[in-house]
């Protein structure tokens, strides 16, 4: 089972990395427009602010579960386990703070956008370690 589990590891390993460096990598105005759609489908569908905090937190929150068990079951240290949680959870409590403000405002200020950047770039860092680290 602990191959398999490594196997699975490594690929959610290289899809975290992916998405963190496409997120990384995508501009203000890209990133404001995405927003803009957000808003207006969120309207359009008559959600509350609770309702999309919750689902957000929800689809963050099992995907972020998933991938600490995944890391967990691959036989690492404890420690590194410790330090992927705490990285996750730090980013759920950043995607949250995020949200917030995008209800709140209606836009995405230049801080929490570049926030947002660090956030994933060091998600991306931490895809990569950890898959690094089940190849050698």
């Amino acid at each position: 089972m602990t191959d398999y589990v490594v196997k699975v590891s490594l690929v959610a390993s290289i899809v975290l990395m992916g998405y963190s460096i496409s997120e990384f990598v995508a501009s203000f105005e890209n990133v404001k427009e995405k927003i803009e759609e957000f808003l207006a489908m969120a309207k359009a569908n008559a959600a509350s602010n609770a309702d999309l905090r919750r689902s957000n937190f929800l689809l963050s929150g099992v995907l972020s579960t998933v991938y600490v068990l995944l890391v967990y079951f691959s036989d690492v240290v404890i420690w590194l386990v410790a330090l992927v949680l705490a990285k996750l959870v730090l980013t759920l409590y950043l995607s949250d703070k995020l949200l917030i403000q995008v209800l709140r405002d209606g836009s995405l200020s230049r801080k929490s956008f570049l926030v947002s950047k660090y956030d994933s770039l060091s998600n991306a860092v931490v895809g990569l370690a950890f898959a690094l680290i089940l190849v050698l």
